[in-house]
C-alpha cells in the first residue's frame, strides 16, 4: 500500500497540533517586514507566513488558531502528513529564525490519523469562518450580509445569522453530509493583514476588514468518504490564513 493512503486507496488525513513561541513568532515576522500583534484576529498572515516557511507545501490547510487562559498558544490543522513528516522538513530546511518559532519540534508537534467515518453517524461541529463572496458587477470582495443587502431593496427584515447559515449550509451540504441543526454564535469585523508587491518588487503589507463568523451546529455524514474530503477542503475563502476548519464533537 503506498504511503499516505488507506485501503481503498484514499490520501490519509491527520490532524496536525502545533504549539509555538509568541515571542519568537513576532521576531520573524519582524524579520520578514511584518510587525505582529497580540490579538489574534490579526496574527493570520503572520502565522501562514510561518507555517508556510516552515513546512512548505507540506503545511496544514484549513488550520485554525486556538489561544486561551489553559494552555499555550496552539494551531490545530488539517494535512495529508503526519507530525513526523512536518518535523523532518522543519528540522533538515528551515531557517533559524524559522525554527526558533517551534524549537522542539517533537515535543511541540503531534498528529493523529482521522478515523474512518461510518455513515449515518451524527457530530457536532465548529467552524471559524470567514463570510464572504464577490460581487457580481465589479468582483470586489464583500461580506455576504452586506451583498445580499445591496440586492434587496427593503432589507428590513435582514438576518446576519439567517444569511451566514444559509451559505454555509449550501456550501457544506451534499453527498458527504446533511446538515441537523446550525447557528451563528459569534461575529465580528477584524483586520486582516495582507500583501501587495509593488513595480519595484517592494513588499507591502495593507489592512483589509472583514466579517469573522463562529458556527456551530450537528450534522450526519453520508458519505465517509467525501466527508473526508470536505474536511480536508474546508469551508470558504481564506483557508490559508486561519478560516475554515471544521472541529468535530461527539453528540451529547
Amino acid at each position: 500500500m503506498e504511503k499516505g493512503r488507506d485501503d481503498r486507496g484514499m490520501r490519509s488525513l491527520y490532524m496536525i497540533e502545533i504549539q509555538f513561541d509568541m515571542m519568537a513568532l513576532h521576531k520573524f515576522l519582524r524579520l520578514q517586514g511584518f510587525l505582529g500583534r497580540e490579538d489574534e484576529t490579526e496574527l493570520g498572515y503572520g502565522l501562514h507566513a510561518w507555517l508556510k516557511a516552515a513546512f512548505g507545501e507540506l503545511a496544514p490547510k484549513p488550520w485554525r488558531l486556538l489561544v486561551d487562559n489553559h494552555r499555550p498558544p496552539r494551531i490545530l490543522g488539517y494535512a495529508s502528513h503526519d507530525a513526523a513528516e512536518l518535523r523532518k522538513r522543519i528540522l533538515e530546511f528551515a531557517e533559524p529564525s524559522v525554527l526558533q518559532v517551534c524549537p522542539d519540534p517533537e515535543t511541540m508537534s503531534a498528529s493523529r490519523l482521522m478515523p474512518k467515518w461510518q455513515t449515518g453517524r451524527r457530530l457536532r461541529f465548529q467552524i471559524l469562518c470567514c463570510p464572504v463572496g464577490r460581487k457580481a458587477r465589479t468582483g470586489v470582495e464583500k461580506d455576504l450580509f452586506l451583498i445580499q443587502a445591496d440586492s434587496e431593496p427593503d432589507n428590513t427584515g435582514l438576518d446576519r445569522e439567517a444569511v451566514y447559515c444559509s451559505w454555509a449550509t449550501e456550501k457544506l451540504e451534499g453527498k458527504a453530509l446533511k446538515i441537523d441543526s446550525i447557528r451563528l454564535i459569534g461575529f465580528r469585523l477584524v483586520k486582516l493583514a495582507r500583501q501587495t508587491q509593488s513595480t519595484h518588487h517592494q513588499r507591502h503589507i495593507h489592512q483589509i476588514v472583514r466579517p469573522q463568523a463562529l458556527i456551530e451546529g450537528a450534522l450526519t455524514i453520508q458519505d465517509p468518504d467525501e466527508f473526508t474530503r470536505v474536511l480536508a477542503q474546508g469551508l470558504g475563502r481564506h483557508r490559508a490564513f486561519g478560516y475554515g476548519m471544521l472541529l468535530l464533537r461527539p453528540i451529547s
